[in-house]
């Protein structure tokens, strides 16, 4: 069978088994010509208990269909009741042969696009990050296959285990536009709040911040000749800030960028080490809240911070009172903490690889209210955009 643009034309041998006309030796042999034009269908589908896709509902209707019969006498006497044929072969296309090859052939291609995707996301190769999908359900609407999967991660192999939510992430999805591209995909806020909560507990949102400028004695500019109390308290020293959550982040997804509430330990220390201090020689407490912007190019994700609030506190200090102001500079030398811990999950370029089989192209991420929406066209090979499931 060859089918273009809704024409169908179908050729085959006949025969007319008969030992009364085999005597008479009449030809009982031909061809016969089938030409169909416009096919109607409604398919409906549903899953199983055991998460299985099955046919429940088929019904087909062909618009017009014309049969012609030649290669022998017999074919002029069956031209006598080509109505009566013709309505034959239509009603075993309509109701039986269309409906048993949907079944049968096109449905198992369905079910093999569906297992394909994802049960394994790398998020993160240094760390190593992986995100555990395992499918829970699949519906079907007129629209689209709505794939939901609960998540898991692997962090430097360990496992953390998602607990279970409250799914909140649909209703937010059903009010965003339909997409124009063939996959869209959807993460909910509790997923990336389970991934932000492994880094910190894994001990990865930390950094050590150095610069030449964290000297308390130079000729020209430092942090020295910027707060001269603290020169006077730590002479002859380069300092080294150590930045570290105190808990895990929280992030509040909203309309086009994530809100960040983060809790932070400043610790201090000298080089050379102060004789009279073991260990940090100041400790602040640094409460922040910050946005998160994120955009993708080439298949690369790079987030952008931008500050909005940050308050400290003085926890400990070995090395005597510091004022308010040495307290606040120290917070703001060490901002880039936050931007390292945006890099320990997105900043750093992460590559963002093809969640199915086939190559995607078109890509998009973007942040919506609860949840991340990344959204692709697939690049169907030659093989199999052309494969003829009939």
């Amino acid at each position: 069978m060859s089918t273009l643009s809704g024409y169908a034309q179908v050729s085959a041998e006949w025969a007319v088994e008969s030992q009364f006309l085999h005597m008479l030796k009449i030809p009982l042999e031909g061809q016969i010509h089938a030409q169909m034009t416009g096919l109607i269908s409604e398919i409906a589908m549903q899953i199983t208990q055991d998460n299985e896709v099955e046919v429940h509902h088929c019904v087909a209707q062909i618009r017009d269909l014309r049969v012609g019969f030649e290669g022998s006498m017999a074919a002029d006497v069956l031209h006598w009741f080509r109505q009566s044929i013709t309505r034959a072969i239509r009603r075993t296309l309509e109701e039986v042969e269309y409906c048993a090859m949907m079944r049968n052939n096109w449905l198992p291609w369905v079910e093999a696009q569906l297992y394909q995707f994802p049960t394994n996301l790398t998020i993160s190769n240094n760390p190593d990050v992986t995100l555990i999908q395992t499918m829970q359900s699949i519906a079907m609407t007129q629209n689209h296959v709505d794939i939901r999967m609960r998540s898991d991660l692997i962090w430097d192999k360990e496992f953390v285990e998602s607990g279970m939510v409250e799914d909140a992430t649909l209703a937010s999805v059903e009010n965003l536009p339909r997409s124009t591209r063939m996959i869209d995909m959807f993460i909910d806020e509790h997923t990336v709040q389970s991934i932000i909560a492994a880094a910190h507990f894994s001990g990865h949102l930390k950094t050590k911040i150095e610069s030449p400028f964290l000297k308390t004695s130079c000729d020209v500019l430092c942090i020295g000749t910027v707060l001269p109390e603290l020169a006077e308290q730590v002479p002859n020293r380069t300092l080294t800030v150590e930045a570290t959550t105190l808990s895990p982040p929280v992030i509040d997804l909203q309309e086009g960028k994530a809100l960040v509430y983060l809790n932070a330990s400043l610790n201090v220390f000298a080089h050379p080490p102060l004789k009279t201090v073991e260990g940090s020689m100041l400790t602040i407490n640094v409460e922040t809240e910050f946005t998160v912007t994120m955009e993708m190019k080439n298949k690369r994700v790079k987030g952008y911070i931008n500050m909005i609030n940050a308050q400290a506190n003085l926890v400990d200090s070995k090395v005597g009172l510091m004022s308010q102001k040495t307290i606040d500079f120290l917070v703001n030398m060490s901002t880039p903490f936050l931007e390292d811990a945006v890099d320990v999950l997105i900043g750093r370029g992460l590559i963002v690889a093809d969640p199915f089989q086939f190559p995607s192209t078109n890509e998009h991420l973007s942040i919506h209210d609860k949840c991340l929406r990344w959204e692709a066209d697939i690049v169907m090979p030659t093989v199999v955009a052309h494969t003829n499931i009939f």
